[in-house]
């Protein structure tokens, strides 16, 4: 089984059901076999060790808010309550996605700095299954009747995945997409643009007029007068 094939089945460690990455066990328990050789059971987060905190353990036994309390000034001062509460969950009503900044997690959060208002634009999706996030953009599982469309690539960025499939074919590699309302996880086709970064490297016009040529077999190749495609810029008299 390939490395990067997490299609077939479930991780083999007990209570896991996510999809296998390599020797039967998902990306997380593969690389903790690799490094301790073994699968070590999910251990509860510790709690803060000042009494009364309640907050989750992340550094030399304190939660953040002590301990960066105890960086500052020596003292954890464990009878002077952390002024700001700590929150786990996105405070926007109805989003279960963690924090990140402010109280809300990453989309509300960056709808919140762009526009002022969290609810702007769509609610963003909450996800769980089938796929994970990656430098920002979310990364899916192709099935394997539409991997034609990603060149056999199991798992794919999603936006990328959708429009392949509104084009009918895999994308290029000087093709890009580009998400209209600057949310990345906004994947649904009429918030996708395809663009491409490809242009000609010198300015002859024999060198403009054959990259026009290639631009417009495909994208839109009835708009050629001459539909042969072995047409170049010679075929026009306008050879350097």
């Amino acid at each position: 089984m390939g490395r990067n094939d997490i299609s077939k089945g479930t991780c083999a460690a007990a209570g896991c059901d996510r999809g296998v990455y390599a020797r039967g066990h998902c990306e997380r328990h593969y690389r903790q076999v690799l490094r301790t050789g073994e699968v070590r059971p999910d251990r509860a987060p510790a709690e803060c060790a000042v009494a009364g905190c309640g907050r989750k353990a992340v550094t030399r036994g304190w939660c953040h808010g002590h301990y960066l309390r105890w960086s500052r000034t020596g003292d954890v001062k464990a009878d002077i309550p952390l002024r700001r509460p700590e929150r786990d969950q996105c405070k926007h009503p109805g989003c279960e996605r963690g924090a990140h900044s402010a109280g809300y997690c990453r989309s509300h959060y960056r709808r919140l700095r762009l526009y002022g208002d969290p609810d702007a634009g769509r609610p963003p999706r909450t996800r769980s299954e089938g796929g994970h996030m990656s430098h920002g953009y979310w990364r899916v599982r192709v099935p394997e009747q539409e991997r034609h469309l990603t060149r056999g690539m199991a798992v794919e960025l999603e936006h990328r995945l959708v429009m392949a499939r509104r084009l009918g074919r895999p994308l290029e590699r000087d093709e890009v997409v580009h998400h209209r309302d600057g949310d990345r996880l906004n994947n649904a086709p009429d918030n996708l643009e395809l663009w491409t970064t490809a242009q000609p490297k010198g300015q002859r016009v024999s060198d403009k007029v054959f990259f026009a040529l290639t631009v417009l077999r495909r994208y839109a190749p009835g708009v050629l007068r001459d539909s042969t495609e072995a047409a170049t810029p010679w075929d026009y008299g306008l050879s350097s």
